[in-house]
């Protein structure tokens, strides 16, 4: 198996949440489950510019961004899936991060699973 002998670790991504999914210790074999949950906090804030409305979206979002990356740096071999593109943004702001040079970032795209089917994705890439 190509991932046998590497940490791994998987993320469930959109502009909201990010689920942080593999095992304890990030191996390739085991039981996988969800690590972590996060989630951004968009906040409705009606008295300010639509300007300022998605200056302070983008911040929070990259937040959500670096939150991820705290909690995957250890991982030799990282899948990012999820809909739209928040995936790729994720994947963007990992290869700008010198932690994550020369890891192996690979895309998926998903709809809205539960987490079973989040949890069973991830498995599914980094075990066949």
């Amino acid at each position: 198996m190509k991932y046998q002998s590497k940490k791994v670790a998987g993320v469930w991504i959109d502009h909201q949440h990010a689920y942080i999914i593999g095992n304890a210790d990030l191996k390739s074999q085991g039981d996988y489950g969800v690590i972590k949950k996060i989630v951004s906090k968009h906040h409705a804030d009606h008295s300010s510019s639509e300007d300022a409305h998605h200056h302070r979206i983008a911040q929070e979002i990259k937040q959500m961004y670096e939150h991820v990356a705290e909690q995957i740096q250890a991982a030799e071999a990282i899948y990012i899936t999820g809909p739209g593109n928040a995936q790729e943004e994720l994947r963007n702001y990992l290869m700008k991060d010198r932690k994550f040079q020369g890891k192996e970032i690979a895309l998926g795209t998903s709809d809205h699973p539960t987490d079973n089917q989040r949890v069973a994705e991830i498995r599914k890439h980094f075990t066949v």
